[in-house]
């Protein structure tokens, strides 16, 4: 019942489903990047630990078997290296799916949240009949985040009010959706590295 293929191509980057083969590459990447994810990410308080990605990884694969949410290593071709991580998630209600992405600071101006958004935005479209619309969400403060949904088409829907989780959140977060009947996939063109 996974719905969604264990590998996606991304262009530049892949997609491979979380799994504990991952938890050292997956730690070495959050580890590097602390400074940058800690003021919007929850999970990014504490050094992170190669044990605890390994149950991390180990419950998000058991997760996106069963088809409640699919979670994503983002993956360098040819050199294996994860620079990230990305996913779908079952949030904003029925017909809707979330896709949540953040980058290894070293790997970062490369495109590949917007590779990896590309990707699910289609992969959601193509693999879940029930899902009309895609959502990105983000605090009003990360303008980085925010320009990604903007590149690939989607609408800025408004703001909602969130709970504050970490320290560098405002409490309004920016709602970007793409509905099924408005979607294209954006070209490589379209998506290019940042600098």
């Amino acid at each position: 019942m996974a719905l969604l293929p264990d590998r996606i191509d991304a262009g530049r980057v892949e997609l491979r489903r979380w799994d504990p083969a991952f938890a050292e590459g997956l730690c070495d990447a959050v580890a590097t990047s602390l400074a940058e994810l800690r003021p919007w990410m929850p999970w990014a308080q504490e050094q992170p630990t190669v044990e605890g990605h390994v149950t991390l990884l180990s419950e998000g694969n058991v997760r996106f078997q069963t088809g409640e949410e699919w979670q994503f290593v983002m993956v360098e071709p040819g050199s294996g290296r994860v620079v990230g991580a990305t996913g779908l998630h079952p949030r904003g209600g029925p017909g809707r799916v979330e896709i949540g992405y953040w980058v290894r600071t070293d790997a970062t101006h490369q495109g590949y949240a917007t590779l990896a958004a590309r990707a699910l935005t289609a992969a959601a479209f193509a693999h879940l009949p029930a899902i009309d619309v895609v959502e990105i969400r983000m605090d009003t403060g990360n303008q980085r985040s925010a320009a990604v949904p903007a590149r690939l088409g989607f609408v800025l829907e408004g703001e909602v009010d969130q709970e504050i989780d970490a320290p560098g959140q405002s409490g309004r977060w920016l709602v970007w959706t793409m509905g099924r009947a408005d979607w294209r996939s954006p070209t490589d063109d379209d998506v290019r590295p940042v600098r």
